[in-house]
């Protein structure tokens, strides 16, 4: 048989103690991961966009290897921000990754072709993704 007593914790001061009222809800959580899911799901569309756009068939095996480098980064960077809400320092490197992705088009000199427009509709999404997305804590 238990009492209220037993059942309380002494040992730990109050203000440590987690408090059920303090968490966000579930909603509230969602809605934070929202454009960390956009960002993950335009990383996979960069890898698979990168065949049926054509690079290859172009010889434009630079323009398929950075989009296919850059997205495999984006995605492995998004599921450790995902599984990982407290680790920081993430999103500036999903920023410089979109960045990256304005500027491949000029430094790799793909010309105004579908990769390009591809590159930098991405781009713009991620970029505003990370903006909109949930801020970091540092530990």
């Amino acid at each position: 048989m238990t009492s209220f007593i037993s059942d309380q914790d002494f040992t730990t001061p109050a203000h440590v103690r987690p408090s059920f009222s303090d968490e966000p809800p579930a909603a509230a959580t969602n809605a934070r991961r929202l454009p960390l899911t956009i960002v993950f799901l335009a990383a996979v569309w960069l890898v698979v966009s990168s065949v049926p756009f054509g690079y290859i068939g172009e010889g434009r095996y630079d323009a398929f290897w950075s989009d296919a480098v850059t997205g495999i980064a984006l995605a492995v960077v998004t599921i450790i921000r995902l599984l990982q809400p407290s680790a920081a320092g993430f999103t500036p490197i999903i920023g410089g990754l979109a960045g990256w992705l304005l500027v491949a088009p000029l430094v790799l000199q793909y010309g105004w072709t579908a990769s390009t427009a591809n590159d930098v509709a991405v781009g713009i999404l991620i970029l505003t993704c990370a903006a909109l997305g949930p801020e970091e804590r540092s530990r």
